[in-house]
């Protein structure tokens, strides 16, 4: 989150940054229910402190002086009674008020809003507009590898089961994925709960602002994780760390649960929108001074990637009005489906400076310093498991129906360099 000073002594570039980014943000709110809260402190601290002076002088009072300075002590703290309740609330307002305030962009981010494409920094196998092919779920179909029909008799609309050949390439890919990210680029693994406590989201900044888009377990007030960087981010609260042992990488396989409450329409179709699908997170903590070169490398992790799977892709610099709520930058690496003729994001890398750890109260300390500070947090997807699922079917189809199996994901097929038709499952 936003330090609450620096929103006070910044109010203009606070707004002006805030307002690039299109959606409303509850600043005015919470600018005045800061300052009634601080009117009210003072007037609290005042009433206590007066009440501080006549306790003392109370002892060495004469007896018939006692007795009015007892009273008018009573009548301090009855005036306490009635306002501190009201502090209290004051102060929790402001809190929660501050949770619903997003990161600020970071200069360099492009403005624009929440369609607009953003910055355009590569390009890998641009397809042509005319490569009209079969939809990821149609493939499926014909190969009898995805199976919708009995995934809804056993959790509704929106899930999956993968079956045979199509099993085996979801479990390759994402064994190689998480291979790759600790062998290739220095990640450690890590493997992390699917259930995270309510102050593990409010700290990964995913509430208050996604709570509607979220399974929370009422009973044990946990919730379903909707991404492995919830954990991630909770995986250092409240430590120090040494700054001669940053940056600290992590990658992490995890399923992610989500509502998707208001995806509508063609978006939803197939693999393209669930509301259960894995992902290889990658996480990393490092000092302030580091963090935008480390989202480059990230970046550059990432795309390495979708280039070893030799699928079309691009990276595109997210404008302000599409920025993750806890990112000051954020870059999102899209591979083409030819299927529905569209880009599909299979990652998003975000700087989120001190957003996070703040919230977690993540610091770092360096050699010979006496005092600490905030670390830095980035967070990124290496990849999205369904959609780059769905971008193999559609760019790996052949003439004969059969999907062609990027070589590096052939070893963890046994070899096979083809995905072909099941036999006739029950």
């Amino acid at each position: 989150m936003l330090p609450l000073r620096f929103i006070r002594d910044h109010e203009a570039l606070v707004r002006a940054r805030l307002d690039t980014r299109g959606a409303g943000a509850p600043l005015d709110e919470l600018l005045a229910r800061d300052a009634h809260w601080r009117g009210a402190l003072a007037e609290v601290e005042r009433l206590r402190a007066e009440r501080r002076t006549l306790t003392r002088q109370i002892g060495g009072a004469a007896s018939g002086e006692r007795a009015a300075l007892i009273e008018r002590t009573r009548s301090l703290t009855a005036q306490l009674d009635a306002h501190e309740p009201e502090l209290a609330e004051l102060r929790a307002d402001v809190d929660r008020l501050l949770l619903e305030i997003p990161m600020l962009p970071h200069a360099s981010v492009p403005v624009g809003g929440a369609d607009d494409v953003g910055v355009i920094h590569a390009h890998g196998g641009q397809p042509p507009a005319d490569d009209a092919r079969p939809a990821h779920d149609e493939i499926a179909a014909d190969l009898g590898i995805l199976d919708f029909g009995r995934a809804a008799k056993l959790a509704g609309s929106g899930f999956w089961v993968f079956r045979g050949a199509g099993a085996r390439l979801h479990r390759a890919l994402m064994q190689w994925l998480l291979d790759v990210q600790v062998r290739e680029h220095g990640y450690r693994e890590l493997y992390l709960p699917a259930l995270v406590t309510t102050a593990a989201m409010t700290n990964a900044a995913k509430l208050p602002k996604f709570a509607e888009d979220s399974y929370r377990l009422d009973q044990s007030r946990l919730w379903l994780s909707p991404t492995a960087e919830v954990a991630l981010s909770e995986y250092h609260a409240g430590e120090t760390l040494d700054a001669a042992l940053l940056p600290a990488k992590y990658a992490a396989y995890a399923a992610a649960f989500r509502r998707e409450a208001g995806a509508a329409g063609a978006e939803t179709r197939g693999l393209r929108r669930v509301h259960q699908f894995d992902k290889i997170e990658l996480f990393t903590v490092t000092t302030a001074d580091d963090s935008y070169a480390a989202l480059e490398r990230m970046r550059a992790e990432v795309e390495a990637v979708v280039q070893w799977l030799d699928l079309s892709y691009r990276v595109r610099e997210v404008p302000t009005g599409d920025l993750g709520f806890a990112a000051a930058k954020q870059y999102d690496v899209e591979v083409w489906a030819p299927g529905a003729q569209a880009w599909l994001e299979v990652s998003s890398i975000s700087n989120c400076e001190a957003f996070q750890t703040r919230r977690a109260g993540v610091r770092v300390r360096r050699a010979g310093s006496g005092s600490t500070e905030l670390a830095h947090s980035l967070n990124g997807t290496a990849l999205g498991v369904p959609r780059t699922y769905a971008a193999l079917l559609e760019q790996g189809v052949q003439a004969d129906g059969r999907v062609a199996v990027p070589q590096v994901l052939q070893p963890y097929m046994g070899g096979q360099t083809h995905v072909e038709a099941e036999a006739p499952w029950p």
